[in-house]
C-alpha cells in the first residue's frame, strides 16, 4: 500500500532537489523522512550552485541511504514496478509510472456507461477514420475483447485514453509514416511479459492493450506517444535500435545506455522524471532508443510535458533534446508540429483537445 508525501514537497537524491507533486506516491513511511522545502512548480536546484560542500556531501550520504531503503519498500510493497515479478503472463501488473502520475490530468469515457461492446467498437472507428485510420480488435500477441461487463469498462478506459491521445497529431504525419491500423485488445503478451503497448511496423500497426490494470492513465497516454515514437524510429531508420549520431552528441560525457528496455520488466523498475542532466525519466537510460521515446512521450503528454520545459530551463542538454524532437517532428509533420504545437502541449492542463487539432 502506498501514500501521497505532501504537496510541494521535496526529496533530495545524491545532490539533486527533486519536487513531487499531489499525484506522486512512495511508501507511507518515506512521507515523514526529512526533506528541504523549496518553491511550488521548481524543479532540478543543482545544489552544488548552492550550498556548500560539506552539506553536498552529508545530503548525497542521506540520498544514499533513502534509496536503499526506498528500493526495500517498493519491493516489498510491490508499488509501482512494471511486472510481477513471477509469473508474468498471469499475475497482475502495477504501474511503473505511478510516482509521476500528474493528478490534474482526466480523461472522459468515449460512450455512456452502459454502451455494449458494439457501440463501443462503432465509436472507436468512426473517430480512428477521422484520422485516416482502421481499428483492429485482435492481435496474435493478445486477446480479443468480449461483450461481458468487465471488458466493456476496460475497452471504455482504453479508448478513453488512447483516441484523444492520436487526435493530437495532424492526419499528414500517419500518413507519412505509413500507420494505418490501431489495434486494441486485453491481455497482450510480448515474450512473456505483460506489455501495455507495441509498434508493430510489419503490419503497419499500433497495439494498444488494458491489462486490467490500476494504472495512470495520464502514464499510459505517455506510453501510446512512446510507442508511436518507436513506431517512427523504424520507418524513418529501418531500425528500432538505431544508435542516431546526433542524439548522442547531445548527451553528456558521463551518460552511459543500459541494454534496453526489456531488462526493467519484472525488476520492480520505478520510473521517475529527470533523474540527472539531460534524461527525462529513469527509462531513457535504457537505451538511446528508449531516451528518445521517453522523451517523445513525456513532450506529448498533458502533465508531463510542462515538467520537460520547466527543467529544460536549467538543463541545457535536455533542452538540446526537446529541440531536437520539435525540428523532427517539425519536418515530419509539414511544419505543424512546430515550436506553437509542443508549446500548447506544455501548457495543457487537462486531456481535452480539439477536434479540428485532428484533421489537420
Amino acid at each position: 500500500m502506498a501514500a501521497s508525501i505532501p504537496q510541494n514537497t521535496a526529496c533530495c537524491t545524491l545532490g539533486q532537489v527533486f519536487l513531487y507533486d499531489r499525484a506522486s506516491h512512495f511508501p507511507a513511511t518515506l512521507a515523514a523522512w526529512p526533506a528541504l522545502p523549496i518553491q511550488p512548480e521548481k524543479r532540478m536546484i543543482p545544489m552544488h550552485r548552492r550550498l556548500p560542500i560539506q552539506y553536498i556531501a552529508a545530503q548525497a550520504l542521506r540520498a544514499v541511504l533513502c534509496l536503499h531503503a526506498a528500493a526495500a519498500l517498493i519491493s516489498l510493497s510491490g508499488c509501482a514496478s512494471l511486472t510481477a515479478t513471477a509469473d508474468k503472463s498471469s499475475q497482475p501488473e502495477t504501474d511503473s509510472l505511478r510516482a509521476e502520475c500528474p493528478a490534474e490530468v482526466r480523461y472522459a469515457a468515449i460512450a455512456s456507461p452502459g454502451a455494449t461492446l458494439a457501440e463501443l467498437k462503432s465509436v472507436s472507428e468512426t473517430r480512428l477514420a477521422a484520422l485516416h485510420l482502421t481499428a483492429t480488435w485482435s492481435v496474435p500477441e493478445g486477446e480479443a475483447f468480449v461483450d461481458s461487463e468487465a471488458d466493456r469498462l476496460r475497452l471504455q478506459r482504453l479508448l478513453s485514453v488512447v483516441l484523444p491521445a492520436l487526435e493530437r497529431y495532424p492526419v499528414v504525419l500517419f500518413e507519412r509514416m505509413r500507420l494505418s491500423h490501431i489495434a486494441l485488445v486485453k491481455n497482450l503478451t510480448v515474450a512473456g511479459q505483460r506489455r501495455k503497448a507495441m509498434p508493430a511496423p510489419d503490419t503497419a500497426s499500433l497495439v494498444y492493450a488494458d491489462n486490467d490494470e490500476n494504472i495512470c492513465l495520464a502514464g499510459m497516454e505517455l506510453r501510446t506517444h512512446h510507442e508511436f515514437y518507436h513506431f517512427i524510429e523504424h520507418r524513418t531508420f529501418g531500425d528500432f535500435y538505431y544508435r542516431d549520431p546526433l542524439w548522442l552528441s547531445l548527451n553528456p560525457a558521463a551518460v552511459s545506455y543500459g541494454s534496453g528496455g526489456a531488462a526493467a520488466y519484472g525488476t520492480g523498475f520505478v520510473n521517475l522524471g529527470h533523474p540527472a542532466a539531460a534524461m527525462v525519466s529513469r527509462y531513457a537510460f535504457y537505451g538511446p532508443e528508449e531516451d528518445k521515446a521517453e522523451m517523445f512521450g513525456w513532450m506529448m503528454t498533458p502533465g508531463y510535458a510542462r515538467r520537460v520545459l520547466q527543467w529544460s530551463a536549467d538543463d541545457m542538454a535536455l533542452a538540446a533534446k526537446r529541440g531536437f524532437m520539435i525540428r523532427f517532428f517539425q519536418e515530419q509533420s509539414g511544419g505543424v508540429m512546430g515550436p506553437e504545437y509542443f508549446m500548447q502541449r506544455a501548457q495543457a492542463v487537462t486531456a481535452a483537445v480539439q477536434q479540428s487539432m485532428s484533421n489537420q
